[in-house]
Parts: structure tokens; C-alpha cells; sequence
């Protein structure tokens, strides 16, 4: 193996070790991705970077401990803001200098691309999900997004949870929004598929302060805009998928001809274990004439039909609630299921969470030491 490959994959095994890892495979299309968007120095730097951001200083020290490399401060500022603005690394840091860290392939360098996907890109990204990368980011029983029910679809009686309630969310929320392209949408449209749900693929929400507009890829938009975003989405056909906290950075709008998540899942048998979701539909055969409205609308391919007689199928259900707001009848119904899931106060506790029951508890408070000091894992 060349110098340049063992390098790309040290920085492969690296990844691979963080919540949402980043496994191998037979044809090596993990290293092919990496290639792409890397170069050989920047490996080595990537390889210096941890999940929590750190600065500069400390940076150029690692570099020059493992791989006797030294750069000028000013020069390897540069070469980390140009790897930022890539969208293969993550910046933080409003008030003073800037700090970096690592970004996992998703939710992370595959986003960033949004804007500047290649037919390249999108064959391999494709290709991972099939051999590998897909049974990762359902590995763990925390996904990274849930599902939020449309509000028209909730009955009355019910206590809406706040977390579960994308518009109570946004109204009260002090912190900025932005909008940008969906990176799934934009990437089947190169490929000849556009989205058959909506034109409009700049639906993906982002809430708080956002690396996408940093690259010039969001606008901010007002939260009047934001809540007519979600009406579209209702209006469309398209889900509900925030991330999966109670203060989540985003908000993403699917479907599923496009969104990666979901047309992974529906490939599963029972993919509603892959969701977070407190809410499934259930259908009244003494109200239901058989349209098939609801069937068209639903992403999972969860309304079964036989004679015009449709019923729910609880395994692909994930309570969006899509099937109920264009029943003219009030066939359809979303119910709260007994046990509902209470998600992650936030992001950064979500993929804690993640680790912990990757790694077990007692590895995972060593990761999280680490973490905290800044070590690579």
C-alpha cells in the first residue's frame, strides 16, 4: 500500500470512530470518497482534528508531532479555511479566533456539498450507501433526525410535545433561520431524477448559527418565510424531519424519491424502527371511500390497498401525518402512541448518546474525556 493510501486510510479507521462512523468496504469506494475530497496534505491535517473544535495553535503542534510538518500559522489558517469552505471540515468560533474540527460524511461533508455536487460524487456517495454506509447511519437506535406530524394532522384532543411541534418551535425560537437547496434534491436532479413531490428544493431549514451561510450557501429568511416553508411542505407531500434534539439546528423537509434517509430505510424490512416518531395513522373503513389519496401522499409506502379496502402498515408508518391532511373525509387519523420517545436535550448530548451506545458506557466516558480535551478518539 502507497504512502498517500495509508494515510486516507488512517483517516478512514478515525472516522469510523466517531457517533456516525464511516466503515470500510470490499471496494474501497470510502477511500475513492476521501480522494475526492482531500488532498494528501490535507488527510494529514483532517488527522489532526478532532470532533471538538480546537485552535489553530494546537493544530499546527499535532502536525508537526505526527507527520513533522511545519507550517506558518498564517499559512495553515489558510489551508483550514480553504478546506472549510470545501465542505470537508466544520469552523466555530464568532467572538475571536477561529477554531476547527472534523466532520463526519453525514450529517456533515456530504451537506456541505450542496451547491457544488459532482455526477462523480453523487455515484460514489450512492454506492456507500448500498454497500455499507446506510446500515451505519441506522446502526444506532438514536437516529440523527425524527419525524414531526404536520399540525393539521393532529386531533384536538391531543397535547402536542413541544419538540414535536415544528411551528410552536419556530415561533418561539430567539435564533436565526436560513434556507438553503436540499442537497438530496439538488444531487437526484443531477442524476435525471428531479423531485416529484416539488420544484422548489430550497426547503432544507437551518436554525441558529449555520456554516452553510458562512459559505455563502443559506440566505436568512424571517420566520413568517420559515412557516410558509413547513405550509409548503404540507401542501407537497413532503415530511417533517428535524434533528433529532429538542433544540434542533435543523429542519429537514423529504420525500421519498429523493431523501437519502428515507429511500435507504424503505429498502429495510420494518423501517419504521429506523424513525423517531410518537405518532402513527390509522384508517377508518367505515368513513374511507377509497380515493387513494393518502396512499399517493404517504413517502413510506405505508398504505396498503386490496379492492379499494387500504390499511395502515405499522412497520413502515412513521406518523408524519401526510395521509390525513388531504382526507376530504376524516378517514385518516394520526394517534399518539403510549410510549413516546423524549429526544436529546441537544445536538452535541444526541451524539454523546450515540457514542455511548456505540462504545458502552464505560468506553464512552473515556471518548468523552477525550473529547473534552481535544484528543483524537
Amino acid at each position: 500500500m502507497s504512502t498517500d493510501n495509508q494515510i486516507y486510510r488512517q483517516l478512514q479507521i478515525q472516522l469510523d470512530k466517531y457517533p456516525i462512523g464511516y466503515p470500510a468496504t470490499q471496494s474501497g469506494v470510502e477511500i475513492d470518497i476521501l480522494k475526492y475530497f482531500f488532498s494528501p496534505l490535507q488527510v494529514k491535517i483532517s488527522l489532526c482534528l478532532t470532533l471538538r473544535s480546537i485552535p489553530v495553535a494546537k493544530i499546527s503542534k499535532r502536525l508537526n508531532e505526527k507527520f513533522d510538518i511545519e507550517l506558518a500559522p498564517d499559512n495553515l489558517h489558510a489551508m483550514l479555511d480553504e478546506m472549510f469552505m470545501k465542505g470537508v471540515i466544520s469552523r466555530s468560533g464568532k467572538i475571536g479566533p477561529p477554531r476547527y474540527s472534523i466532520a463526519m460524511l453525514a450529517i456533515g461533508m456530504f451537506e456541505y456539498h450542496v451547491d457544488d455536487l459532482t455526477h462523480e460524487l453523487i455515484e460514489m456517495i450512492h454506492k456507500y450507501f448500498d454497500e455499507a454506509f446506510g446500515a451505519e447511519f441506522f446502526r444506532s437506535s438514536l437516529p440523527q433526525l425524527r419525524t414531526s406530524p404536520h399540525m393539521l394532522a393532529i386531533v384536538p384532543e391531543y397535547i402536542v410535545d413541544t419538540y414535536d411541534n415544528m411551528r410552536h418551535f419556530i415561533n418561539k425560537t430567539k435564533e436565526t433561520i436560513h434556507v438553503a437547496n436540499c442537497v438530496c434534491k439538488q444531487a437526484e436532479a443531477i442524476m435525471g431524477q428531479p423531485c416529484k413531490q416539488t420544484d422548489n428544493i430550497e426547503v432544507c431549514l437551518l436554525i441558529g448559527s449555520t456554516s452553510y451561510a458562512a459559505r455563502g450557501r443559506a440566505r436568512l429568511i424571517s420566520k413568517e418565510e420559515c412557516l410558509n416553508v413547513l405550509d409548503m411542505a404540507q401542501d407537497k407531500g413532503m415530511v417533517l424531519q428535524p434533528g433529532n434534539s429538542r433544540k434542533p439546528n435543523c429542519i429537514c423537509i423529504c420525500c421519498g424519491c429523493c431523501c437519502g434517509v428515507i429511500t435507504t430505510a424503505k429498502k429495510q424490512s420494518r423501517p419504521a424502527r429506523f424513525f423517531a416518531s410518537n405518532y402513527y395513522a390509522r384508517i377508518n373503513m367505515d368513513l374511507c371511500k377509497g380515493c387513494g389519496v393518502c396512499a399517493k401522499r404517504c413517502q413510506m409506502d405505508a398504505i396498503i390497498s386490496k379492492d379499494k379496502n387500504f390499511r395502515v402498515d405499522l412497520d413502515r408508518c412513521i406518523g408524519c401525518g401526510l395521509c390525513v391532511t388531504k382526507c376530504k373525509l376524516d378517514a385518516v387519523t394520526l394517534i399518539k402512541k403510549v410510549k413516546v420517545t423524549v429526544p436529546p436535550m441537544n445536538t452535541e448530548i444526541l451524539y454523546l448518546s450515540i457514542l455511548k451506545e456505540r462504545a458502552g458506557k464505560k468506553k464512552m466516558i473515556v471518548n468523552m474525556l477525550r473529547l473534552l480535551l481535544g484528543k483524537p478518539l
